[in-house]
């Protein structure tokens, strides 16, 4: 039996990029990607290569292999760099997070020889990242929010003895709270003029608008109608802000939301059909 395995690899790289490129007007870029003037990223890559593990190295791929691929095929042309003036294809096209994550799949992708590159996520900082996936048309781009609300699990329809069983100290009568991160997942093609899945500056504006002041310091059982009947679990509250946002968001398709309760107690919803 072949044993198939996914490894990962890390790699940071610095580069500044700036969004005043040829084909968009000041006006279009700004209200893309809210500001033209020149700033800079620690970028964080992962590159997952899929394979059969070796029965004799017990390694999908050389990881020595690996690091010198990324070395030389991504990091020596964009780390340090000013993307604008250091890569051709920066000239013209913008450097999205989107763009620049196609650029290092088409220098990694060809290299691996014994893997086969599955993904790449690109970073551009703890709260923005994309994601290309091998077989996948779309390209996922995932926006990070925070906010803090309180709440208490309990099923109305169960008795005190058993709210307690299933929910121990989350059944508290008087509630907790958490400080919960929302990752919004929407995906799609990439437009070829603008560089992007979905206007960012819109994705933080509705998701801000609807979702975070909505939710953000109130107590969800008796401040938020949706759960007035509805146990705010963070299955239920992850369907909740899917239904807010609806079906797109920022001009892109919604994928996925992904609620952290806590670091350890993650919920993902997919939408109805997920």
């Amino acid at each position: 039996m072949v044993t198939q395995a996914y490894l990962t690899r890390k790699e940071r790289f610095a580069a500044a990029h700036h969004y005043g490129v040829p084909r968009l007007s000041r006006e279009e870029a700004e209200g893309l990607f809210g500001t033209t003037a020149v700033h800079g990223h620690n970028y964080v890559l992962e590159t997952t290569i899929r394979g059969p593990v070796d029965p004799r190295t017990g390694m999908v791929e050389n990881l020595v292999t690996v690091k010198e691929i990324i070395r030389q095929r991504v990091l020596a042309d964009l780390d340090q760099r000013f993307l604008n003036e250091h890569v051709d294809r920066f000239r013209e096209e913008p450097p999205t997070l989107e763009n620049i994550s196609a650029l290092i799949w088409e220098r990694l992708e060809p290299a691996f020889t014994e893997g086969k590159l599955w993904r790449i996520r690109l970073y551009e900082d703890e709260t923005l990242f994309v994601d290309r996936v091998e077989g996948r048309s779309e390209v996922f781009l995932t926006r990070v929010f925070e906010f803090s609300a309180s709440h208490r699990l309990h099923e109305p329809g169960l008795s005190d003895d058993r709210n307690r069983e299933i929910f121990g100290k989350c059944n508290n009568p008087h509630g907790h709270g958490h400080n919960y991160v929302v990752e919004v997942t929407v995906g799609g093609a990439v437009d070829p003029r603008t560089g992007t899945v979905g206007n960012l500056v819109e994705i933080d504006c509705v998701v801000n608008d609807l979702v975070i002041e909505y939710l953000d310091h109130k107590h969800l059982n008796s401040d938020v109608e949706e759960f007035r009947d509805l146990n705010p679990t963070a299955e239920n509250i992850a369907r909740v802000i899917w239904d807010r946002l609806g079906e797109n968001v920022g001009g892109a398709k919604l994928h996925r939301i992904r609620l952290y309760e806590t670091a350890r107690n993650i919920a993902d919803y997919y939408g109805p059909k997920g």
